[in-house]
């Protein structure tokens, strides 16, 4: 949860006059293709894998009213996939940013949204539409009940044990 902040402190201490454009990906996925031009623009949301083919109304979106991250059942549009997202610093920044304070505001309020900062990364990308807007394929999940084989994928997510990586010690 506190990867927002760790963002937000990298661009501006190092990071925001380096590059035209930043992507920030979780360390445990497999790349299989090059990533292009394509994925370049302002502000760039990747879709979820499991939930690309859901109905707005059915997006596991926070709903819990006393989170940061809520969004009312029958609003947004995509779920979005906090494994990858990007843009030019500067929006990568208020991206991170705006994450963070929702999380610290939630801590406050002793609330933690259900996918953590992916609730607070969609939240974001419902009040600020992404610029560039990555399919699944971006971010492939090949064992997941979507699973397609002939897809042009970039990259594939790692096995994760969830249940034991969340547990508390």
């Amino acid at each position: 949860m506190m990867r927002m902040k760790i963002i937000s402190e990298h661009v501006v201490d190092h990071i925001q006059y380096e590059v035209d454009f930043l992507f920030c990906m979780d360390v445990d996925q497999i790349f299989v293709k090059k990533y292009g031009l394509e994925t370049l623009g302002e502000s760039v949301g990747q879709l979820h894998a499991h939930w690309y083919k859901t109905s707005p109304s059915e997006l596991p979106y926070e709903r819990n009213q006393s989170s940061e991250a809520y969004i009312p059942i029958g609003k947004g549009d995509f779920y979005y996939h906090a494994a990858v997202f990007g843009g030019t610093p500067i929006q990568v920044l208020n991206i991170a940013r705006e994450c963070f304070r929702g999380i610290m505001n939630d801590k406050k309020n002793n609330t933690e949204a259900v996918w953590h900062d992916e609730s607070h990364l969609n939240k974001y990308f419902f009040l600020h539409k992404p610029t560039k807007i990555l399919s699944p394929e971006y971010c492939w999940d090949e064992f997941g009940s979507n699973s397609i084989k002939n897809g042009t994928f970039k990259l594939y997510w790692a096995i994760k044990n969830y249940d034991f990586l969340r547990q508390s010690v």
